[in-house]
């Protein structure tokens, strides 16, 4: 029997906010030591449900269960039914015409999954793009403090060039 214990997590965000990317970045900081993110990915819109099983350096399995955002009606569903470790939900930085939709998920998520805070990290991705929001205003703009009251960590990222996704790496190995 192995000893390799398999957390499961739960990726959500808005259409477009680099969900795809940011899972198969993560896989290949796993299954590689390249740290240079040169190399363009292709990415296709999730539709339905993708499962991703990643192994990193020390040995931890993870399942990334990524819903697509045109299944949004149907995330209680899926996520009630299951039992998630963490859950991360991606946020395009630069997209402030999104904000009060994922507001809205981001307040119906914290209601009905029964989760601590501190398993949940809002991505905010796409960061250091041109026209991109800053974390501060996005905090702002997203009232995060009326949902968790300060309670749920923030990581801002670009999957695109692999900026700070070591450091979501990290997050999910505790």
């Amino acid at each position: 029997m192995s000893d390799i214990l398999t957390k499961k997590i739960l990726i959500l965000g808005s259409r477009w906010s680099g969900k795809s990317l940011l899972i198969k970045r993560l896989e290949e900081i796993c299954s590689s030591s390249k740290t240079n993110h040169d190399e363009f990915l292709y990415t296709t819109a999730t539709i339905g449900k993708t499962l991703t099983v990643i192994k990193n350096k020390r040995n931890q399995l993870f399942e990334l269960h990524e819903l697509g955002s045109t299944l949004g009606c149907l995330w209680k569903t899926f996520y009630m039914s299951t039992h998630f470790d963490k859950i991360i939900y991606v946020i395009d930085s630069t997209q402030p015409w999104s904000i009060s939709f994922t507001f809205e998920q981001l307040r119906e998520i914290c209601e009905q999954i029964p989760i601590k805070p501190k398993n949940i990290l809002l991505v905010f991705n796409k960061t250091n793009e041109i026209n991109s929001l800053n974390k501060a205003t996005l905090i702002e703009l997203l009232d995060l403090d009326s949902i968790w009251k300060g309670e749920v960590e923030i990581i801002e990222t670009n999957a695109r060039t692999g900026m700070n996704l070591s450091s979501l790496l990290d997050w999910l190995t505790h």
